[in-house]
């Protein structure tokens, strides 16, 4: 039967309630500022009624679980947003630093020196014997030659700085994949004792927020609260085991390669800053490619021009420019014991700009293979030790070294790499450049230079004038720029709402938590008084005569 002692004890419940709930608030007003910290919400119950006389009587109430106010949904969406936006800000940053060496805009840059350069040819045609004219063509050809090098090794020094920023990121990977090891276990063994997480699954979510920032992450939760953390496709976190990431060079091909379990997963990352530099490092690499395409076809053209003239001093075929170095090598996947012991140019006029491969189908025979168009150059060769592998006016030739290729084996080669870096000017006595197309000519012929000016309105590289193929480069340069600025723009506005979302249900309101704790107040005055007044009731009673 309900009594005195029944409504005492109801009240107690009742202080002991208010007095938790107190706690929570002054929880969240303490962590209003901590960064990542949800509103907690102690939810309340009834406890269970009992029955006398056919009636069921209250017996106070209790607390339940304090709970995270969370929304999980909105949640993963930021996380996925802020991948998406950190992603774009890398991009945005590498690219606008690249664009720097590109800035024709004060006059100096590289198609200022293009043109500096021809129309030094066409100063030369008005005076052919004039020693300073033909100074003056030197001092253009080094300047232009310098500009080539200069922005190559500007574009190097980027792809060495994002191959740093690499290594740099996989460590952060790596060291909150541990962290967030740590927390699993510690959640896992919370919750299985009956212990709120919830401080706990704010530090995890946002260590998880930061390893959006740097890669794609996904996330499976377990039944005991551990996550799964996936990243690039690939399982960095199981629990509370981490599989750590690792880099590996990419034989100067690119961007260095970021393995799980020693294989790639470059093409598999498709947010965070990691994907941003990724994607800016594929940029660059083929503005470098670029560059020294145009490198190669001004070697070539201006050579093959000037060796059909004739210097002051009657020298006639004589190249203008240091030939272009012939890049071949042995691929990584070889097993034979065969290597390159020679490449050279043997009919420039012949040469391309496309990459080759020599195949090897058995120890004596090969194939040429010209890999930019697809198309077969040598069909059946027969391999001799040494000897050299003609084709498309290149000379290579293949030696057995520690023993024959073996078939599968393959030998690239090609052109233009590094082309910009090695441009360089090869000759530097000015009697040598040869303005006049015939010895009889000289010295007041100008017919050759007259033609190694008309080069700067020939269609040299890829159907293209040199200065037409650099500018469309650089505003395809300065497009790309302005759309990834605009994705960081837009990116932004959808984070934006989206934290504004999630704030709305998980950031705590000092102005909300002060109204809660005048209600608690009140309600914990409530209980105390009501245990006052029980207990003058009992006095009363145990006071009766």
């Amino acid at each position: 039967m309900p009594s005195l002692y029944s409504a005492l004890d109801i009240a107690r419940t009742a202080l002991l309630t208010d007095e938790q709930s107190i706690n929570v608030t002054s929880q969240n007003i303490a962590n209003a500022n901590t960064p990542g910290y949800s509103r907690q919400v102690a939810n309340l119950t009834e406890n269970t009624p009992v029955e006398y006389g056919g009636v069921f009587y209250g017996t106070g109430v209790d607390v339940q679980n304090v709970t995270r106010s969370y929304d999980n949904f909105v949640s993963t969406q930021l996380m996925s947003s802020n991948s998406s936006l950190s992603a774009f800000q890398s991009e945005s940053s590498v690219l606008n630093n690249i664009q720097t060496y590109f800035n024709d805009q004060s006059g100096s840059g590289l198609n200022s020196d293009i043109n500096g350069f021809f129309s030094s040819f066409q100063d030369l045609a008005n005076d052919p014997s004039s020693s300073a004219s033909r100074s003056a063509v030197l001092s253009s050809a080094n300047t232009l030659a310098d500009g080539f090098n200069n922005i190559d090794s500007a574009i190097k020094q980027n792809l060495s700085d994002i191959n740093q920023q690499i290594s740099a990121s996989v460590q952060q990977i790596n060291g909150l994949a541990n962290q967030i090891a740590g927390l699993n276990q510690a959640v896992a063994n919370a919750q299985s004792g009956g212990t709120s997480a919830n401080d706990l699954l704010d530090q995890r979510d946002v260590l998880l927020g930061q390893l959006s920032n740097i890669v794609d992450v996904k996330t499976i939760e377990d039944q005991s609260g551990e996550l799964n953390v996936y990243v690039g496709g690939t399982c960095l976190v199981t629990g509370s085991q981490v599989s750590p990431l690792t880099v590996s060079a990419n034989g100067g091909a690119g961007a260095d390669n970021i393995e799980s379990n020693g294989v790639s997963i470059n093409s598999n990352i498709s947010g965070g800053s990691l994907k941003g530099i990724l994607n800016a490092s594929q940029y660059i690499q083929g503005l470098d490619g670029n560059l020294n395409l145009m490198a190669f076809s001004l070697t070539k053209s201006v050579d093959l021009q000037h060796r059909s003239g004739y210097g002051l001093d009657g020298s006639t075929n004589t190249d203008f420019f240091s030939l272009p170095t012939v890049y071949a090598g042995a691929n990584s996947g070889n097993t034979g014991g065969a290597t390159v012991s020679g490449a050279s140019i043997a009919n420039l006029s012949a040469v391309t700009s496309d990459n080759y491969e020599i195949r090897f189908s058995s120890a004596s025979s090969y194939t040429v293979v010209d890999t930019t168009t697809g198309s077969v150059v040598v069909p059946n060769g027969a391999y001799t030790s040494g000897n050299a592998i003609n084709f498309d006016g290149l000379s290579v030739a293949v030696a057995n070294n520690s023993g024959p290729p073996a078939a599968g084996d393959a030998f690239s080669v090609n052109l233009t790499t590094n082309a910009a870096q090695n441009l360089s000017v090869a000759i530097s006595d000015p009697s040598k450049i040869a303005a006049a197309s015939t010895s009889a000519g000289l010295p007041g012929d100008n017919t050759n230079a007259l033609a190694l000016a008309s080069l700067n309105n020939a269609s040299i590289v890829n159907g293209a004038t040199l200065g037409d193929y650099y500018s469309s480069a650089v505003t395809d340069l300065g497009s790309t720029v302005q759309n990834v600025s605009n994705s960081v723009t837009a990116q932004q506005n959808v984070t934006n709402q989206l934290q504004a979302s999630k704030d709305s249900v998980s950031k705590v309101s000092i102005e909300e938590e002060a109204v809660n704790l005048i209600k608690l107040q009140q309600a914990y005055q409530a209980s105390a008084k009501v245990i006052s007044t029980v207990n003058n009731m009992m006095d009363a009673l145990m006071n009766m005569q």
